[in-house]
């Protein structure tokens, strides 16, 4: 199989090979890159120590703040291209990140840290591709899985529970079982990431093509361990998940989908806090998410020319109409 490299990647890629050094473009770029997607970067690994890539690159301005973690960033022509050494890391803290790293001249060790076996692909056009966890089988398939065991995985970085439901959306693949009953376990692990983490996956997800798989944060219990709801009946499920799916129908914009979200959450009567208070958002995208909803939520019928011109002196005509034509979505 044959990826195509872009030109400043290659030169990357062929000067680590010029100094004895191999190199390989890695994870998402390549599973998009064989799924016909076009990457938005290019992740670079290699078994080259991070002096030795300073050095390799000495007639480059260099990013080094990630020297800790085997990272050197290189620019060329004004672009960031990151360079990590291959890893292998120890024993995780709090479920979030190693306390240490090691590094090693093995991309098979490297590869066996990485979350997701469609994460684990490495690629060069001097080898080829390097599959060991039949990542390229499970694209084929459209599934998610953990490389090795889903305990193991998500005790070691909690976040990957999401990740694991966010990148089901973008691709519109199914969670392996196995994974899936493994992140219904593990549920309460989300407890010790950070809100900004779990904020960041989030809005990915509600901007995703699929974003109606958000209901799978409700099911395994992810939500609920972050206190966005405590209890959910089956009944409350099926129309839930029903009206989820207007979502995808929404402009994808992370004010419109959100707001629509929020209000499907409310005409569902789904026991549920804010997710936009209780995640991590600005004031002012929370006060433009609020007022979108609350005039969704608003009766026109009977509402006087008075009360109009209030709301658009408070919000202006672009808001309140984008507030109607989300309700429309709703009630078509």
């Amino acid at each position: 199989m044959e990826i195509y490299l872009p030109q400043k990647v290659k030169f990357i890629i062929d000067k680590m090979y010029e100094n004895g050094y191999e190199a390989f473009i890695v994870g998402g770029c390549v599973r998009d890159s064989i799924l016909g997607i076009k990457p938005n970067d290019y992740d670079i690994t290699t078994n080259a120590q991070p002096k030795d890539i300073i050095n390799i690159f000495k007639d480059f301005k260099i990013i080094d703040n990630g020297i800790k973690h085997g990272t050197v960033g290189v620019i060329i022509d004004k672009e960031i291209y990151e360079i990590t050494t291959y890893r292998i890391e120890g024993e995780y803290e709090n479920n979030r990140k190693p306390k240490d790293v090691e590094f090693t001249t093995n991309i098979y060790e490297d590869l066996k840290r990485r979350d997701f076996t469609i994460n684990a692909i490495a690629y060069n056009d001097k080898v080829g591709i390097i599959d060991k966890f039949d990542g390229i089988k499970d694209l084929r398939r459209k599934v998610v899985q953990t490389v090795g065991n889903p305990d193991e995985r998500f005790n070691e970085d909690g976040l990957r529970l999401i990740r694991a439901i966010r990148f089901s959306s973008k691709l519109n693949f199914t969670i392996e079982e196995k994974t899936l009953k493994s992140i219904y376990k593990n549920a309460d692990i989300i407890k010790k990431i950070s809100k900004e983490r779990i904020t960041e996956e989030f809005s990915k997800m509600v901007l995703s093509d699929n974003p109606q798989n958000i209901i799978l944060l409700y099911k395994t219990g992810i939500f609920k361990s972050i206190g966005i709801y405590s209890y959910i009946s089956e009944n409350g499920y099926k129309e839930f998940e029903s009206s989820l799916n207007l979502l995808k129908f929404c402009p994808n914009n992370l004010v419109e989908r959100m707001a629509m979200l929020e209000y499907i959450i409310k005409q569902n009567k789904v026991p549920s806090r804010s997710i936009i208070n209780t995640l991590i958002y600005s004031n002012k995208f929370k006060d433009e998410c609020g007022n979108m909803v609350n005039y969704m939520l608003m009766e026109y019928d009977n509402i006087d020319s008075v009360n109009i011109k209030l709301i658009l002196n408070k919000v202006g005509p672009k808001l309140l109409l984008k507030a109607l034509e989300l309700k429309r979505y709703f009630i078509k």
